[in-house]
């Protein structure tokens, strides 16, 4: 009977701030991992992991870890969301008390990330970098210990909770723009892939478009942010390299985690405002999109390994 009762009923984020605290305080081989699956700059030695930062009337930030990188100090301010919504701006926030910690010069490098279920992950539009519940478990399950394994098993439990709950919430006004911008893109660039919008929640904010003729690339209109990228997904770091060194000069290199984008500024749009009235934003995106795109199909000998 025993092994049929969980350990709890319930998973608060809070109770996930605290495992994930003390892993980052007490658990160097733990620290080690997060930020190699993160792909953040290498860590050398952890300075502490601190839980409910405020900071500069920003905010708070759920889980501060400090850590050095050779002669560098790193923070890394993490969000930790379960099944409650992004407060408003709450993203902006974080980025805004990031770069505070970068001028008052607490710090020389900074990274805000999300940690989630993955389910919350793939349905939020505005932490590029992020790690899932479930690859957090997997690991401490890989440990091996009783301790780690118990909480895995909550990690499980906190998973669990949010697929039994999770219903996105249409957001009309939203939904309303999107489906502008779809019926638009289809009359200006119909070559390019977009699914036809359903449910659209208030924070999405990243029309998905595609070309069938480019496998594992994926352009992303990020509209709050403004910008207009080709992301490249699952490509080995030998393409990586090849397309940083040849990026155009009227593009940007990005990387995020495992992926890496070419980005073109096509200026900022509000999904929540009126389409017509920023229509000529919405052309500029589409028309990077295009150059982003013929960019990467005259230069494909660049996705061929050696």
């Amino acid at each position: 009977m025993e092994e049929t009762i969980i350990p709890v009923e319930s998973i608060r984020e809070r109770d996930v701030d605290l495992i994930l605290l003390e892993e980052l305080s007490t658990n160097n081989s733990f620290c080690d991992w997060f930020i190699r699956e993160l792909d953040l700059p290498i860590l050398t030695s952890v300075n502490g992991a601190w839980r409910s930062i405020s900071a500069f009337g920003l905010g708070e930030t759920d889980i501060l870890f400090s850590y050095n990188s050779n002669n560098k100090k790193v923070f890394i301010l993490i969000e930790n969301k379960l099944d409650i919504a992004f407060q408003n701006e709450q993203f902006n926030r974080y980025i805004q008390r990031l770069n505070k910690y970068l001028i008052k010069k607490d710090c020389d490098d900074a990274f805000a990330i999300l940690i989630a279920p993955k389910l919350y992950c793939e349905n939020q539009n505005d932490f590029e970098n992020y790690l899932t519940y479930e690859t957090i478990s997997e690991r401490l399950k890989f440990y091996g210990t009783k301790r780690n394994l118990f909480k895995s098993n909550l990690l499980q439990i906190a998973t669990e909770k949010l697929r039994r709950g999770y219903q996105p919430v249409n957001s009309i006004s939203v939904q309303n723009f999107w489906h502008q911008y779809w019926q638009h893109k289809e009359e200006k660039s119909p070559t390019l892939i977009m699914k036809k919008p359903d449910i659209v929640p208030h924070n999405s904010d990243w029309p998905m478009l595609y070309d069938h003729r480019l496998k594992n690339v994926v352009f992303y209109h990020k509209l709050g942010q403004g910008n207009t990228d080709a992301t490249f997904k699952g490509f080995p770091e030998e393409i990586e390299v090849k397309i940083k060194e040849n990026i155009p000069e009227w593009a940007k290199f990005e990387k995020h985690g495992k992926s890496f984008s070419i980005r073109v500024f096509s200026g900022h749009i509000d999904r929540t405002k009126d389409f017509k009235s920023q229509i000529d934003k919405v052309n500029n995106g589409l028309k990077n999109l295009d150059r982003i795109r013929n960019w990467i199909i005259e230069n494909k000998n660049l996705l061929q390994q050696r």
